[in-house]
């Protein structure tokens, strides 16, 4: 919806009401930074050779008991579809950074697990994402990083609440244009 990275479209997305809207303006530099900081990952994974879906995957899979998933776990774990997961599974088993095992259990389950070859991949691109994640929050005191992260916990229980929900009617978005406007 708001992947407004240009600065005009950026500036024509704060004016949508007249005297901006804060809380729009600042959804437009969160999904601004995390679209840029999400395709620098992205372009750096595939250095790698692996796509940032699948260097995630292969996160969550070694922080599993023994590195060891069913796809659909893997999938909800990681927000993602059955099938978006159903992809990267197979391409990874291709690969030889994961095995797939039959679930002895249910004839159509599987499981998956991280091998070596995996665990050798996130051992060699950790320092890149773990160097990343240091530079962008070099600036940041401890207790400012606190705070940050308990408004991004904020942001996150308020868009569970509404996530189902419809989110305004017409006349409650004039209402808060009139609100953020007075500011």
């Amino acid at each position: 919806m708001f992947f407004f990275l240009d600065s005009e479209i950026r500036q024509l997305a704060y004016n949508l009401f007249p005297g901006g809207n804060k809380p729009i303006g600042v959804l437009v530099d969160l999904f601004s930074i995390t679209y840029e900081i999400r395709k620098s990952m992205e372009k750096r994974s595939r250095e790698f050779g692996l796509s940032y879906g699948q260097y995630i995957a292969l996160c969550v899979l070694s922080a599993q008991r023994d590195e060891m998933s069913s796809p659909s776990a893997l999938a909800e774990k990681m927000g993602v579809s059955r099938a978006a997961i159903s992809s990267m599974v197979i391409s990874l088993e291709q690969e030889g950074f994961i095995n797939k095992y039959d679930d002895p259990n249910d004839k159509r389950g599987v499981f998956v697990s991280l091998n070596d070859k995996g665990r050798s991949k996130i051992q060699q691109m950790d320092p890149f994402f773990i160097g990343l994640a240091s530079r962008l929050m070099s600036d940041f005191s401890e207790s400012e990083l606190c705070q940050f992260q308990t408004y991004l916990s904020r942001v996150r229980d308020a868009f569970e609440d509404v996530k189902s929900a419809r989110l305004t009617t017409p006349s409650s978005l004039r209402e808060e244009k009139d609100k953020w406007c007075k500011d």
